[in-house]
Parts: C-alpha cells; structure tokens; sequence
C-alpha cells in the first residue's frame, strides 16, 4: 500500500520509493546521474534475486526505473552503483515497513510480508506494551508464545533495520539475545529480539460475529511515529483472517513509481474481505439469497477468504474467494462467485468483470463464475463429494484433463508469455523423472519437429507395444501439456514404466538417468523411428555427441565452433540437412565439463557440414571447388576457411608455408554448378529450439516459445518447488527468459569474456552458459516436407 495525502478532495501523488523483489530478474548497470561509476564493481549485468531490498531513485518512464540495492551482506556489487529494473518485478512497500523488512534475513519471508498490505497496516501500527504471538520458529508457525512489546527499534548488534524487544512472562526458555536485551528494555521476564515474520497479531480463537463490530481503518498515515497510539481497532476475530488474507494485489504489478488511489480502495479491501449481509451497490450478497440459490445443505460452508477449488469448464483450479453476490444489471438470482486463482488462466481477468471492478489482483488470475462451481477445499484435498469431480484424478497430481485424443498443436504463444506461465505449468516431476521431463519439453511443447514420432503408423518391425507407447505420449502427455501447459506426474510415470519394461535401459522409473538414454530407449527402441542424422560415414544417429580437443585459448567457445571443430577432426559430414539437430556438449559424466562456459548459437551455420551441399570460397565468396583441412583458420574461421574456388586456391598455397597441403576437390552438384554466375551460394541454418541443462543431477531447459527470430523464451523446471514432505509433491513452473537472447548474441559474449567471476551471472544466465548440456535444433524449412 502507497503513502497518500489528500488536501480538499485533490489528489495528491506522493512517490513509492521502496520495493521488495519479488522474484529473480536480471539488472542492467546504469551511470548514476552525477557520471559517476562505483570502482567496487566491473560488471554491467546482474540478477536482482527474490527478496532484495530496492529503493527507487527514479522513474525511467519506459516501464522500468533507475534504482540502487540495499544489500546487508556487504557483496561489491551493489555498493554504489544504480541498476535498471523492470517495476513489474517489485512489490512497493511504505518506508516504514521497509525498515522492518531490512532487519528480516530470509528472502521469501520479506516476499510473504510485503504481499499482504492489510497484515503490514495492522503490524506497523503495534507500539509498546501491546501483545503480539512470538513464533519461535517462522517455519513452524504452529508454535506460538504470547510476548508483550517493550522496545521497538534498531539493534546495531544483530545488523540494519527494525527489531522489535520481546518480553514472554510464560516462557521456560532463555534466547541467544536475552542478555543483549537489557541494553535495550528492562524485564523480569525471559526476554528476546524478534523480526518482524516472527510476530504477529494477538487474537482470541473467537467465531466472527456481527460485521457492524468491526471497525473500517482510515487510510494508515506512514509519517507516524512508531509507538504512537493505533489508528484503528479490529475485532480480534478479523484479525485471524488478515493474517491469511492474500492481499489485493494490484500493487505487486504496479507500472508506476508515482499512483493516485482515493481512500475508498482501501476500505473496499478490507470489507471484500466481510461476508455481507446486506444489499450494497456491487450486488445482493444476502444470506437470504445465498440459501435460496444454493444446492448444498450448508451455504456458509464458502464465505469470502475460503480456499476453494473451481471447476472451469474441465479444468479444476485452486484460489481465494474474493466476492459473492448478484452483479448489477442480471436478470437472475443466482449468486455469482469471484475467485482469485492461484495461478493464472487464459481466460481470467484482473478483478473486473463487465467493466465493473469487484477486487484488485495481477492480470489473469480473476474469474467470475457461478457459486454452484466452487468447492471448499483443505489441504488440497476436496471436501465435499460431487459427481462431477468423480471421474477425475484428485490426488497429489492434479486435475486437469489427463487422456486428450486427436492431434494438439504446439502451445500458441499469442501476446504476452507471462499469461502462460508461472506454477503448475509444463510437466510434473517425480522421482528422479527431470532428465525426462525436460527433454520432453524441449521436443514437444512449442514445436511440431518431433510429431512424426506421434503419428507414424506400425510396421512390421515394431513391437507389439509399439501402439500403447505412441498412445501414451501423444494422448496422455504432448496433447495435455499442449491443450493445458500441464503434465500430471502419474501421467509421465506411466510411460517410463512401459520405457523400463520394453528397452534395454534399466531403472528408468527410479534412478537418474540422462537425456540420450531416455532417447535411445523411446525413440530408438520403441518407437523404432528413423534415424534423426544420416551421416556421410554410413552411420545413423538420433544426436550428435561434440568430441573435441580443448582449445587453452578459447574461453568462451560458442556451438558453431565446436560443432565445426568436431566435424573437421571426425573428418565427416551430413549427407543431408537434417530437420532436427541434437547436440550434445562435449561433457562426460554430469560433472566433468571440458568448457568451463559454452555459448550456444541461436542460428547454426551448418553450410560446411553438409556432404556435396555448394560452398563459398572463404576469399572471394565464389563457388568453392577445393577443400584444404591444413588451412583450417588461416584464411578466416571455421570450416568456412578451408573452402576456395580454383584461382584462390593456386593463390593461397603459394605461399611456402602451404605448398605441402593436400586440398581435395569437391563435389558440386551438377545443377547449380550450372546457374553458379546467376545465384549466389546459399548458407544452410538451424535454428536454436532448446537448451537442456544440468547443474550436479538436476536437469532443466529453456525453450523457444515459437518460431522466428522474434519468439520469446521461456525456462522450464520440472520440480521448481515442493509441497509437503516425503508424501508430497513437485510443483513445476515456467518462467519468461527475456534476456536469453542478449545472452546469446556477440554484446552478450563480450560482456562474458570480461566476467572474471561466474557465480556474478544472473541465475539464468549461469544456468544457461555453465549447465548447457544438450542443444536442440531444428529447420522450419525440411520440417514442411517430413
């Protein structure tokens, strides 16, 4: 929530200037606008990473603002320097609950802290002698003390910001901090230092009563001092509602440094909050109604601030309610439900429905729906039985639509990639299943190169099997992870088991396997597909392994460079340009790396490895007739050096260094040896699909969302996060990569080549350029005519 100051009914716009992060995002350097560059950092590109402290030092007008880093662990890096940041990656906070937040040391707890405003109103308004629940440990809030306020302030001993002093009558325990405490506040009590998440709000464990006894806060003036007397009281029964409250926030997505709010919005944030009992002008929300429309025996079982389950169309999600009521101008009674989603959902909206505003929260995550959709829910877990949920899987791996029959095609990616991204998104992880599912997400969500695999009739030669694996894939994981961005985990353990049974690789339900295994035994075996490389060996394969000689002198060696310098020394080529290329970097193990960075190239040049295909002389750009290995980076770089035509070839070899070359001639295909004086020699190109990476036995990817030099990226994680403990289960996420490209292109290398330091990368940078262990290629023009 903003600091505001209203003068006769006038707005007046007073700056945020405080922020926390709210998720890992990449800094650009700026100059500060006195010219002056810290000497403490020589790097212009970082990552802003989840939880950091922002203060706002101007508002760059192009979405993003000019801001500097209040770092409490001393790092170099943002000690006097300004940054660039995006204003959709802070959540604005008051200065007064920022220097709360500065005293707090985990990240995620200053993110839990900085979303819920109404919570931050209430506990930046405690003040001395009142009584707050103390959490010994904030990662069990389960266990709670009952703590009196003596001193709130900062502690220079135990770091930078607001602490608050703690005296706790019934505890039997003595704090690491209760001797620094009597510096500070005298007690006969035992005593400690708390942080602002390891508070919160004394409540009696009442039932809510009459909503006419809970008093609305006017606006909270943030120029107040801290133990002044509080401005509001809640019904202590409220309270326990604000502290799971997940807040409007609208805020979080803010795209200005400077906003205009009247004090209403405040208000309505906290009465949405209210089961209403009487009509008001965003509809009739009347118990009356509410018993009247409702099938279920027990009405109140759904009361604004439950955690539902809505059921949209096929898709079931989780979410908040926000709103209930008939909205204006319907010519029925049913009552209508707005639900705030966990996630987004394409067709969600930011809290309006029919240009009408009911709650505020980030764009596609708000959907109105009728009551009867909605389903109270703990644990996750449905409460209520419903026919309608029977057919559909509700345990730990979702319920989206499992089994989608037809052809899906790749996920579409129209406007902005933030609308399909996020948490349960691209395919579930579970137990050791990432080196699968990272792969499969490479080949299948946003391109179609793969798809003959999907549809290929049997032959023969195939396995009995052979139509159940195909089966499986297509119409229980390409189909669903295309048509909902979700892959349930059961779904993808039941192909590896089928894997397991049919192929000779083993533990492939289980244990950690890489990539190309999981290839050998689904597309090799299997699936029996035709080989995906021809080469001019005679051999067949479905990727490409890089070997390599390390080149000391080549720190940061791009793809094109070891892709050339491994066809040079296997001394081979492609017989043909294949529709897709899988790389695999010159790694052994899933530690050892040759390369401590590799570069992949977004468009591979591979004129040169392909068999009898024409070629430019590396002098004068003619057709070339002769090939030189011994010239091999002397006339320019790459393979694209060793090429010459007739009369630059007499030429560079007489020089005495190179009369002892043996140069082979070429073969140049009849036709266009024919039309050679009217066409110039074309360059053949793959373009970069996919990026598997691997940090110690992790596996991950980034994809391109489209085709084109102009498609986004996007990061993918089979098991981002976690939720429970040994009977829980993963939770997969995808996430917009906008600076993947710049990483990629020459500004980017140079930037890298003066990186001394890599743990300095932004997160995905590093991941990219350190963990890169297998490259997807594909050709948009052969893939028309496979």
């Amino acid at each position: 929530m903003e600091s505001r100051n209203f003068d006769n009914n006038k707005n007046q716009k007073l700056e945020t200037q405080y922020y926390v992060a709210k998720n890992n995002s990449t800094l650009t350097r700026v100059r500060a606008m006195s010219g002056h560059v810290s000497e403490h950092c020589d790097v212009n590109v970082s990552t802003l990473r989840l939880g950091m402290l922002v203060k706002c030092l101007e508002d760059l007008k192009d979405g993003a603002l000019r801001i500097s880093i209040i770092d409490v662990s001393g790092s170099n890096i943002w000690f006097d320097t300004e940054w660039r940041c995006l204003k959709t990656d802070l959540i604005p906070i008051p200065q007064e609950i920022w220097e709360f937040l500065i005293a707090v040391s985990v990240p995620q707890e200053r993110v839990r802290l900085a979303s819920n405003i109404l919570l931050c109103g209430v506990l930046e308004n405690l003040c001395i002698n009142d009584k707050v629940w103390y959490h010994p440990n904030y990662k069990l809030r389960d266990r709670k003390e009952l703590a009196i306020i003596k001193y709130i302030g900062p502690v220079s001993q135990l770091g930078q910001g607001i602490y608050f002093g703690l005296d706790i009558p019934d505890s039997q325990k003595i704090s690491k901090t209760s001797i620094l405490c009597q510096e500070y506040f005298e007690s006969m009590h035992p005593k400690t230092f708390a942080t602002l998440n390891e508070i919160s709000v004394y409540k009696a464990d009442l039932p809510i009563r009459n909503t006419d006894q809970i008093l609305i806060p006017e606006p909270i003036a943030h120029n107040a001092p801290t133990n002044d007397k509080k401005k509001f009281t809640l019904d202590p029964s409220f309270l326990a509602l604000l502290e799971t409250f997940t807040p409007d926030s609208s805020n979080n997505n803010n795209n200005n440094c400077n906003t205009t709010s009247l004090p209403d919005e405040h208000h309505y944030a906290m009465r949405s909050l209210i089961p209403q009992t009487t009509d008001n002008k965003l509809g009739n929300m009347s118990e009356e109604n509410g018993n009247k429309n409702s099938k279920r025996d027990k009405p109140s079982d759904l009361i604004v601030g439950s955690n539902v389950k809505v059921l949209l169309g096929s898709d079931v999600r989780n979410g908040t309610l926000r709103w209930v009521g008939t909205p204006p101008g319907t010519n029925t009674s049913k009552l209508m439900a707005a639900v705030e989603l966990d996630d987004v959902h394409p067709s969600g909206t930011d809290g309006t429905y029919n240009e009408t505003r009911y709650f505020q929260c980030q764009p596609y995550r708000a959907v109105f729906t009728d009551i009867e959709q909605c389903f109270p829910y703990e644990s996750g877990l449905i409460k209520l039985s419903d026919d309608r949920f029977s057919s559909m899987n509700t345990n730990n791996f979702g319920n989206m639509e499992s089994v989608i029959i037809g052809m899906v095609r790749p996920i579409s990616v129209k406007g902005n990639l933030e609308s399909i991204c996020g948490k349960f998104r691209g395919i579930q992880g579970h137990h050791n299943s990432c080196y699968l599912d990272a792969t499969l997400f490479s080949m299948f969500a946003f391109t179609s190169v793969f798809d003959n695999l999907l549809f290929r009739p049997p032959n023969e030669k195939d396995c009995p099997e052979y139509e159940e694996v195909q089966k499986v894939l297509r119409e229980e994981i390409v189909n669903p992870l295309r048509k909902n961005i979700f892959v349930s985990a059961d779904r993808v353990m039941k192909l590896r088991t089928l894997l397991e049974r049919l192929s000779s690789v083993s533990g492939l339900t289980s244990e950690e396997k890489d990539p190309e295994e999981f290839l050998t035994s689904l597309v090799a075996q299997i699936l029996n597909a035709e080989p995906f490389l021809k080469l001019s060996s005679g051999q067949d394969a479905y990727h490409y392994q890089l070997f390599v000689e390390k080149d000391d002198h080549l720190s940061l060696p791009t793809v094109q460079q070891l892709l050339e310098q491994s066809f040079l020394t296997s001394n081979i080529r492609l017989k043909e340009v294949p529709s897709c290329l899988i790389i695999q970097m010159p790694r052994f193990g899933k530690s050892f790396k040759m390369y401590q960075k590799i570069q992949p190239t977004l468009l591979l040049d591979v004129t040169d490895i392909i068999e009898d295909s024409p070629r430019q002389c590396t002098v004068c750009g003619k057709l070339a007739e002769f090939e030189c290995k011994e010239c091999y980076g002397e006339c320019g770089v790459g393979l694209e050096s060793i090429a010459f035509c007739v009369e630059c070839l007499k030429t560079v070899h007489r020089h005495e260094h190179r009369t002892n070359h043996e140069p082979k001639k070429l073969s140049v295909p009849v036709e266009f040896a024919i039309l050679q004086e009217h066409c110039p020699v074309p360059r053949l190109y793959l373009e970069l699909s996919a990026v598997v990476c691997i940090e110690t036995s992790h596996y991950v990817s980034f994809v391109k969302c489209g085709s084109g030099s102009e498609a986004p990226w996007c990061f993918f994680d089979s098991m981002a996060d976690r939720k429970g403990e040994q009977d829980g289960y993963n939770i997969p996420e995808m996430v917009p990569c906008p600076d993947f490209p710049y990483w990629l292109s020459e500004d980017g290398g140079n930037c890298l080549m003066k990186l001394t330091d890599d743990r300095n990368l932004p997160e995905y940078a590093k991941r990219l350029l350190c963990d890169a262990y297998m490259c997807m290629y594909q050709s948009p023009d052969v893939m028309m005519y496979k």
